[in-house]
């Protein structure tokens, strides 16, 4: 090709790139810009679905509030929501969203992302009581940022297509334009050369087609029903299926600021949750470490206490003061159940909320053994954890799939 060539498809393949990255802006910005009544529209319509639920559920009820999980799951605009009092709050979903603060008096919807809005409004829950409904809802479906980038991505796939089209047609060409110069000396005249170069525009009315390519697949979040509100009416602590989510993020924490942290796995053999005593117990623990957000049930007849910041011998000496003063209640209801205490600690490892919980496990299973040692502590063998590691970088080398 001849330098004007090379200038001319230069800039038509860079207008092709800004065309598709201009595209995806321009998209994003005009429904941004219009997102703010979109977002108004779609709070109304879900606050009509609500009132609608009214009339067949009562307000707040399971049944209520199992089928206001699904109508947030309908709704693509709908990010999270909650519903609480002044003293109480009654729903947050999903619990997990990162828009909703977790604090142990009452989370909130927090919102920092340009791309979320926070709309709000009451609705009586008795005539004493007023629940504010408070939503994050998007400006923009992220299904449309989605479509947004992948249509710019073919567009800028197209240029980039164009572009290793016309090397592999010009480096073919090349060959072929040395051959034809090629002469002899009984070929040569003392005449003028007036062959000119050949004009390549065949390229340039060719349609190049392509196949869409598929977007890559997320993995699809695990969908769990949340219990009925944040705490357990039974021990007034939170449930076992936030206990997970709860540990993993406090692990992120901690290991990030290189502090320490213990959890207590702490079993009442077979008393229910239910009983009262499992109540007073729960009271004990809540006036105790204060922080109802760190408290969990667990199995039938455990609890699950989360210490951030705390280290193996605060632990321990937590933990005995306390066991005395359960011992007292357990026997204050004229009860013989057994009370264990298992700890583990992350012992400055990058560990996961489900490996401690195993950990605590395995330290209740022993203090059952050895019924004289009530309370048992995982030791971390720190040969065993870094043999641990390096056969699992093994195991992800041999599995590695290089592309």
């Amino acid at each position: 090709m001849t330098n004007k060539v090379v200038v001319i498809f230069s800039i038509l393949i860079i207008f092709i790139f800004a065309l598709g990255i201009f595209y995806f802006a321009i998209n994003v910005s005009d429904d941004m810009q219009r997102g703010s009544s979109e977002a108004d529209a779609q709070f109304r319509s879900f606050l009509a679905d609500m009132n609608y639920e009214i009339s067949n559920s009562p307000y707040l009820s399971p049944d209520y509030l199992e089928k206001l999980r699904d109508l947030i799951k309908q709704n693509e605009y709908i990010a999270a929501v909650t519903i609480k009092s002044e003293n109480n709050t009654y729903f947050a979903y999903p619990l997990s969203s990162k828009y909703i603060s977790a604090s142990s008096a009452s989370p909130e919807i927090s919102v920092t992302s340009p791309a979320l809005i926070v709309r709000s409004t009451g609705i009586p829950y008795n005539d004493t009581t007023e629940t504010e409904v408070q939503a994050a809802i998007y400006l923009i479906k992220p299904s449309k940022i989605f479509d947004y980038a992948l249509y710019s991505f073919y567009i800028i796939a197209g240029g980039t297509l164009l572009a290793l089209l016309v090397l592999l047609l010009s480096r073919k060409r090349a060959p072929k334009q040395a051959k034809s110069a090629a002469v002899t000396e009984e070929n040569i005249i003392p005449a003028k050369n007036s062959v000119s170069e050949p004009v390549i525009s065949e390229h340039e009315k060719a349609k190049i087609k392509r196949t869409p390519v598929d977007p890559i697949q997320q993995k699809d979040a695990v969908k769990t029903i949340d219990p009925m509100g944040l705490f357990s009416p039974a021990t007034g602590i939170s449930w076992e299926s936030y206990l997970e989510t709860r540990l993993d993020a406090e692990l992120v924490r901690a290991a990030s600021s290189e502090q320490e942290f213990s959890i207590i796995n702490i079993k009442v053999e077979n008393l229910p949750h239910n009983h009262p005593c499992a109540k007073e117990i729960a009271s004990i623990l809540i006036d105790t470490f204060n922080f109802r957000d760190l408290l969990f049930e667990f199995s039938d007849d455990s609890y699950i206490c989360v210490l951030p910041n705390v280290d193996l011998n605060k632990t321990l000496s937590v933990s005995e003061s306390l066991y005395q003063q359960l011992k007292q209640v357990i026997s204050s209801f004229n009860l013989v159940n057994q009370l264990i205490f298992g700890i583990s600690t992350r012992a400055m490892r990058l560990v996961s909320g489900i490996r401690l919980v195993k950990e605590s496990i395995e330290a209740v299973n022993k203090a059952l053994e050895e019924p004289e040692l009530p309370i048992v502590a995982f030791r971390v063998n720190a040969e065993r954890y870094k043999q641990f590691l390096t056969e699992e970088l093994e195991k992800a080398n041999k599995e590695h799939v290089a592309y």
